[in-house]
């Protein structure tokens, strides 16, 4: 083959990670002069690249020479050149060789590869286990976008289509899904990210139906926490954040006891391993029917709520009012929706764009039969759904057991600010809960301008007055 040929540094549909609006793309490879050249005196030649748009075909970066290492004979060698681009897209690498004949005026540009559809934006690792790969059934209109790229478990970059964790054409590799997986959040939340970011999304899946947490756990030898670095390597060994939604499998007394730990685990290595305080961005556990071992769903719910709070760059979001598609997985809409609103967390974070948070418990104050509980991250006011206690989806507890509710409130003039009347005085250290068992209450309260329920707690100490 004659031309210039990429032997390494990008793909076809690959999105790499910008710092500071650029992007750095290192390509290397081999180029040979055509006879046709030899033929009519071709005297000298240097391999050359471009960057075009492919919107208009635009020069983003111009023919540029890049360093050569020529055999013998001048007419073959290897290249390597590092480009500097901006974000955006998406691009068409090209390169060429650029010729001169011993007659003067006399010269061309030979072909070379072409890499397509490449983009500078941000990348996101999706991990975690099946709500993460997605398992929605049913109908969703949530069709590709040419801003939404996927690295899938065959080692290639492509347009990003659900499911985002097929494994056709996976040799090997801990991800490969045995499962028939469908819809996942992360096709919505990359082109609702593209909206505010208004650069390409890149998708590296990494994510396992059914993997506890000690698979990702560098500390227990995970094989999944490996082949996430492995891939985020490949990938160029940055990216704009993480999108973990994983617990379900933990939820057994000796896993729930431990997981604080091993998430402390996944957070510290991964950082120490990519040499940068990724940001991590969670889901609370949605819900499974008829589950067994409610106090450890609320354990490992109250883990994923006091990480946002205790760790640098953990943040979360809850899913308690997602529909399912079965008895654990959320369905296709539940998971839009869900990446949609991960979407407009990760733009704050990231973008500085407007302010998006659950409502999440930040004090709770006994006198008497009267407790006040206050939340953090209020827009306006909750909307309660039902004013029966038994809706209500709370538990306050002391050493005798349940302390029943009367009825429960809030109020305009304190709007970030729920009352509760109950039926007797709490006897000793009492603490309040909310939605934290296996299946939780269907239809809980909800903030009145980003319709979210506040995060699950579990345990929640109750000071007196």
């Amino acid at each position: 083959m004659f031309g210039v040929r990429i032997e390494k540094g990008i793909m076809d549909w690959q999105i790499i990670q910008h710092e500071d609006g650029f992007g750095q793309i290192r390509l290397s490879g081999s180029y040979q002069v055509p006879k046709a050249a030899i033929e009519v005196g071709v005297e000298k030649t240097n391999p050359i690249v471009r960057v075009l748009s492919e919107d208009d075909n635009s020069q983003i970066i111009p023919w540029t020479t890049v360093i050569s290492h020529p055999c013998e004979d001048g007419l073959s060698g290897t290249w390597e050149m590092e480009l500097k681009v901006p974000a955006g897209g998406l691009y068409r690498i090209e390169t060429g060789l650029d010729t001169k004949s011993t007659k003067p005026d006399l010269g061309w540009i030979f072909r070379g590869d072409v890499r397509l559809h490449v983009g500078v934006g941000d990348l996101f690792i999706v991990a975690g286990q099946s709500n993460s790969s997605g398992y929605g059934k049913d109908a969703a209109l949530d069709s590709p976008s040419l801003d939404v790229h996927l690295y899938r478990n065959r080692g290639t970059w492509d347009l990003a289509c659900h499911p985002i964790n097929e494994s056709s054409f996976t040799k090997e590799g801990p991800n490969i899904e045995m499962g028939v997986s469908g819809v996942s959040p992360y096709i919505s939340f990359g082109k609702a990210f593209h909206q505010l970011s208004h650069y390409p999304v890149g998708l590296i899946t990494t994510a396992l139906g059914g993997s506890p947490i000690s698979r990702w756990d560098k500390a227990q030898n995970g094989d999944l926490y490996r082949n996430m670095i492995g891939k985020v390597k490949e990938c160029g060994n940055k990216a704009a954040g993480i999108l973990w939604y994983q617990g379900c499998s933990d939820t057994t007394p000796s896993q729930a006891a431990i997981y604080y730990e091993s998430f402390q685990h996944l957070v510290a290595d991964t950082r120490a391993e990519l040499g940068y305080q990724i940001p991590l961005f969670t889901f609370q556990l949605n819900r499974q029917i008829n589950g067994l071992h409610d106090e450890c769903w609320g354990i490992v719910r109250e883990v994923q709520r006091k990480a946002a709070l205790e760790m640098e760059a953990v943040y979360v979001l809850p899913t308690i009012n997602c529909p399912l598609s079965d008895g654990i997985h959320n369905n296709a809409h539940s998971n839009m929706m869900l990446g949609e609103k991960m979407a407009k967390l990760c733009g704050n974070v990231l973008y500085g764009t407007p302010e998006y948070s659950s409502p999440d418990i930040a004090e709770a104050v006994l006198t008497e039969k009267v407790l006040k509980v206050t939340f953090r991250n209020m827009k306006r006011g909750f909307i309660i759904i039902s004013g029966l206690p038994k809706d209500s989806g709370f538990m306050v507890k002391d050493a005798r057991g349940e302390v029943p509710i009367q009825e429960y409130k809030t109020s305009r003039e304190k709007p970030n600010e729920l009352t509760f009347m109950l039926e007797r005085i709490p006897e000793g250290q009492a603490t309040i809960s909310f939605a934290w068992e296996a299946n939780p209450v269907m239809i809980p309260l909800l903030d009145e301008v980003t319709y979210m329920p506040p995060l699950s707690f579990y345990e929640f100490p109750i000071d007196r007055i």
